[in-house]
């Protein structure tokens, strides 16, 4: 059975005789292009539909050089090849640049890699429904490969990912609410164990939906945003609401892959916002977006700027937004210093997870200077650092500008370094984020906020060095 993408794209394209008699207005570089779309209807298909050009025009022009000038390959919407014409030929088409038509092939291409790394994930009795389970039943161990696996299939989910993860969410709050009085003696047997499993699953998949929902494309994203508009919170804030720093940085991602549209969302919620978990997923979606789209960082600025930290805020709520704000427009003016530590944090990581391996193997690192720089990446953008410890606060500022950039699979171990490093999932590892939340519960993580001292200040833990040299990195 042929798979949904090609379905989806699967034109049939008769003999255009007259276009292939046309070529000779060309040079062979450019036959060799336009041969190459007239074979490729899966590619085609694609580029018609996600191509900006004026709705229902019956004929468009593909450039294959100049974007004006030409030369162009003439279509038909459906995608049937009609005519080529040469370099200076007038025509009134809506015309498709060639760079659009190449980063769209990028994408055709990318989506075929994927489908070609499904094919060899499925084993032989697992059906694609099968391989989509592992989102919902791998925890922290998903691996590189299964994400790429089941992104695969993603003109084929449509908002599926997004909603799940919503209801994911709602789920795993009700099922934490009810185990977080218990959290400090719970013992790990029995029906508490399975109880652990089921919520550490539930957290987890809600981060691995939402990343799934953000790797769509520009269509399903706006989607997203028309079945959000009347949410008060940004549309990121359930992943967030798991309260792990890699839970932080993956709404910070999915914001910025959401892109400008999206601004006024997350505007909102840091206005509107009344508990510190919201706050500061809307500062740091803004500042993702900023990050990633250098046309939005005016707006962003601006927005965060307009929360003064001198003034006299009359609630601990408008104090806790001006925080969130100027920490984040603080990360936005010393970008650059913030990259190495990041990085360096991540090698430190990658040898600690690999001390128990035995002397040789290749995942393990004697020094943090051993460590390949993407791994270190990787471990500083997966850590699920506790963000009731406010020492997370900094890290997930200074980790921003690398995940806001980051592709989503680099949010993900690959298979051999996952099985390495980190082995079976035990019910010690959920019952440790549990308790987390209880702590939350008795100290909220806003309560000193306010007293994070400035980058050249001398660190508040006592070390003597300055902040951006200690906690702030």
């Amino acid at each position: 059975m042929p798979h949904a993408f090609a379905r989806e794209y699967d034109v049939e394209v008769p003999h255009a005789h007259h276009f292939l008699e046309r070529l000779d207005r060309v040079s062979r570089e450019q036959t060799e292009f336009a041969l190459s779309l007239y074979r490729d209807h899966e590619a085609v298909g694609y580029i018609l539909d996600h191509a900006k050009v004026a709705e229902g025009a019956p004929r468009i022009a593909l450039s294959i050089a100049d974007p004006t000038e030409g030369p162009f390959v003439v279509v038909t919407r459906e995608g049937r090849f009609v005519t080529c014409l040469g370099a200076g030929m007038h025509h009134e088409l809506p015309v498709v640049p060639r760079a659009q038509i190449d980063a769209l092939m990028s994408k055709v291409r990318d989506k075929r890699a994927r489908r070609e790394i499904a094919e060899r994930e499925l084993r032989p009795d697992e059906d694609r429904e099968s391989l989509f389970q592992r989102i919902l039943t791998r925890g922290s161990r998903l691996t590189r490969e299964d994400f790429i696996a089941v992104s695969a299939f993603e003109p084929l989910l449509g908002l599926g990912p997004f909603v799940c993860g919503l209801d994911v969410g709602v789920d795993a709050s009700k099922l934490r609410v009810s185990m977080v009085p218990a959290a400090a003696r719970v013992t790990v047997k029995g029906s508490s164990k399975a109880a652990l499993e089921r919520l550490d699953r539930m957290e987890w998949a809600v981060a691995h939906l939402m990343m799934l929902a953000g790797a769509a494309d520009r269509k399903t994203l706006d989607q997203f945003l028309t079945n959000t508009k009347s949410v008060l919170v940004s549309p990121t804030v359930g992943c967030s609401a798991q309260l792990g720093s890699t839970f932080f940085l993956r709404s910070a991602w999915v914001a910025a892959r959401f892109g400008k549209v999206v601004i006024p969302s997350y505007k909102a919620a840091l206005a509107g916002g009344m508990d510190w978990i919201v706050m500061f997923d809307a500062a740091l979606g803004l500042g993702a977006i900023g990050l990633r789209h250098a046309s939005a960082m005016g707006e962003v600025r601006r927005i965060l700027s307009s929360y003064d930290p001198s003034t006299n805020h009359e609630t601990v709520h408008a104090a806790a937004r001006s925080v969130c704000a100027r920490m984040v427009l603080d990360l936005l003016d010393h970008v650059e210093d913030r990259a190495a530590p990041v990085t360096e944090v991540g090698q430190k990581f990658c040898v600690a997870y690999g001390k128990h391996l035995p002397e040789g193997h290749p995942l393990r690192f004697d020094t943090p200077a051993d460590v390949p720089l993407d791994l270190a990446r990787t471990a500083a953008l997966a850590f699920d650092g506790d963000m009731h410890d406010q020492n997370f606060h900094g890290f997930v500022l200074s980790a921003l500008p690398i995940a806001a950039r980051a592709p989503a699979e680099e949010f993900y171990f690959p298979r051999e370094v996952v099985r390495a490093w980190f082995g079976q999932w035990s019910p010690e590892e959920s019952l440790h984020r549990l308790q987390r939340f209880a702590r939350g519960i008795r100290k909220p993580a806003v309560a000193k906020a306010a007293s994070t001292p400035g980058r050249n200040e001398p660190c508040s833990c006592g070390s003597g060095k300055k902040y951006k040299r200690c906690h702030g990195t």
